[in-house]
């Protein structure tokens, strides 16, 4: 079994990372500390049960991009980070932007940005956080050791 730390070893993975990890910094700080005018995590969550996502996933998809935004940066875990980044960009596409087509409209914003995130998401839970990550230092390091 290949560990959850390996990674391609090369250095087209960090502007990704970065990218991703300002992208989301941003969108989970307004859902979980309510920063940049968002509702914060109690309002989060009701809105999400509004709509029928039950407390326990609406928790969970604000941790997936706040904590792994911070999986992002530091390219540690980047693959789980990536999953769930990748989860919650697979149902905002599906649920609330895939009605409003590519660019969207006055319905709504479209899933043109939405289908850029997953596609970087999945980009990384396929080759990992690559050379200069946190990773990268862990499975070199296990690889070593006897």
């Amino acid at each position: 079994m290949r560990s959850i730390f390996s990674t391609t070893p090369t250095y087209w993975q960090l502007p990704l990372r970065f990218c991703l990890f300002f992208v989301f910094w941003m969108h989970g700080s307004q859902k979980v500390l309510g920063l940049y005018g968002g509702p914060g995590l109690t309002q989060f969550v009701g809105w999400m049960a509004s709509m029928g996502v039950p407390a326990p996933l609406a928790y969970l998809a604000a941790a997936a991009e706040f904590l792994g935004c911070f999986g992002m940066l530091f390219g540690f875990l980047t693959r789980i980070a990536a999953l769930g980044i990748a989860t919650n960009m697979t149902v905002a596409f599906l649920t609330v932007h895939l009605k409003n087509g590519y660019f969207g409209g006055p319905q709504g914003p479209g899933y043109e940005l939405v289908f850029i995130l997953l596609c970087a998401a999945i980009t990384l839970l396929i080759g990992g956080g690559g050379n200069l990550s946190v990773d990268r230092a862990i499975y070199t390091r296990r690889r070593a050791s006897p």
